[in-house]
C-alpha cells in the first residue's frame, strides 16, 4: 500500500473521529461527568503511536500481500475480484477482528497489554486507538497469516482495514442510538452499544462482543451478549490503578510494571512457605 494511501485513509479517520465527536456533543450515551481532559491528551497520544504503528505493519502487510499472492489459494480460482474483497473482508474480520481479540483476552500474557484499552474509565472516540503497540504486532499475525496462505489481494486489505478502523471509531463514540435501530443493526453488525457492551467493568460481559465489523462470529461462537445492557455498563478495571489511566508514559510501561510486581509478589510467597 502507497503512503498516499495509507495517509488518505488516515484522513478519512480523523475526519470520522471529528464527526463523531459532534454528535457525542448533541446525542451523547453518557454524561461526560469526570472525565478530563488528561485523558482525552493520553488517549490521543496513543492514537498517534497507533498510526505510526499501523502505518508500518498495513504497508508490510499489503507488500506481503502483493509479493506472495500468486502462491496463495485465492490467487488459484478464478473469482472475481470484487469476490475477492469480499472473502477477504470476511476472513481478516474473523481473524484479526474476532479470533485476535478473543485470545487477548484469554491468554494472561497478552491480557496485560490488552487491557491498557480497557483500562479508560470512560469509553469515546479518543478510545478508539487507545491501544499498546505490542497487541498492534499480536493482531498483525493474524493479518498476515491469511494474506500467506489464501493470497488476499492488497485492495482487500486496504479496503477492510478502512472499514474495520471506521467501524472501530464509531463503536467507541459516545453516542445514543435509537434503541430499535440498534436491536436491528446488531443482528449483523457490530453496533456502538454492542462494544459498549464489551467495556463493561463486569468481566462476564468484557469477554464477550469480541466482533469488529460483524456480530455474526459472536453469535455463532456464542459470545453474544445483548445490546441492551450498554445503557446500564460501568466503565473500565475494577483492579485498575489510577495511574494507569493518567499517563502516557504510564500505559506503556504498564503491562512490564505488572509482570515484575507478580514476580515478585510470587517470590515473597515462596520465601514464606
Amino acid at each position: 500500500m502507497s503512503s498516499k494511501a495509507f495517509f488518505g485513509n488516515i484522513a478519512v479517520v480523523v475526519v470520522m473521529m471529528a464527526i463523531a465527536s459532534a454528535i457525542e456533543a448533541f446525542a451523547p450515551l453518557f454524561s461526560r461527568g469526570e472525565s478530563s481532559k488528561r485523558r482525552v491528551g493520553v488517549n490521543l497520544s496513543m492514537t498517534g503511536v497507533n498510526f505510526g504503528f499501523n502505518w508500518v505493519l498495513t504497508s508490510v502487510t499489503a507488500i506481503l500481500a502483493l509479493t506472495l499472492r500468486p502462491a496463495g489459494l485465492l490467487a488459484t480460482t478464478s473469482f472475481p475480484f470484487a469476490v475477492q474483497v469480499v472473502i477477504t473482508v470476511l476472513v481478516l474480520d474473523f481473524m484479526y477482528g474476532y479470533a485476535s481479540h478473543a485470545l487477548l483476552h484469554k491468554i494472561p500474557l497478552l491480557w496485560r497489554f490488552h487491557r491498557i484499552h480497557h483500562s479508560d474509565p470512560f469509553v469515546d472516540v479518543t478510545t478508539s486507538f487507545r491501544t499498546h503497540p505490542i497487541e498492534g504486532m499480536w493482531r498483525f499475525l493474524f493479518m498476515t497469516i491469511p494474506v500467506w496462505i489464501l493470497g488476499l489481494p492488497a485492495a482487500g486489505i486496504v479496503i477492510y482495514r478502512l472499514i474495520s478502523t471506521i467501524n472501530g471509531v464509531l463503536e467507541h463514540a459516545n453516542i445514543r442510538l435509537w434503541e430499535r435501530f440498534d436491536q436491528i443493526g446488531a443482528l449483523l453488525w457490530c453496533t456502538p452499544n454492542m462494544h459498549k457492551v464489551h467495556h463493561s467493568n463486569e468481566r462476564t460481559e468484557t469477554d464477550s462482543n469480541y466482533g469488529n465489523i460483524l456480530s455474526i462470529y459472536d453469535r455463532a461462537f456464542g459470545t453474544f451478549t445483548r445490546t441492551d445492557r450498554a445503557r446500564h455498563v460501568v466503565y473500565g478495571l475494577k483492579d485498575t490503578d489510577s495511574a494507569e489511566v493518567r499517563s502516557f508514559t504510564g500505559l506503556l510501561a504498564q503491562p512490564f510494571v505488572a509482570e515484575r510486581r507478580e514476580q515478585k509478589q510470587t517470590a515473597v510467597a515462596q520465601d514464606s512457605r
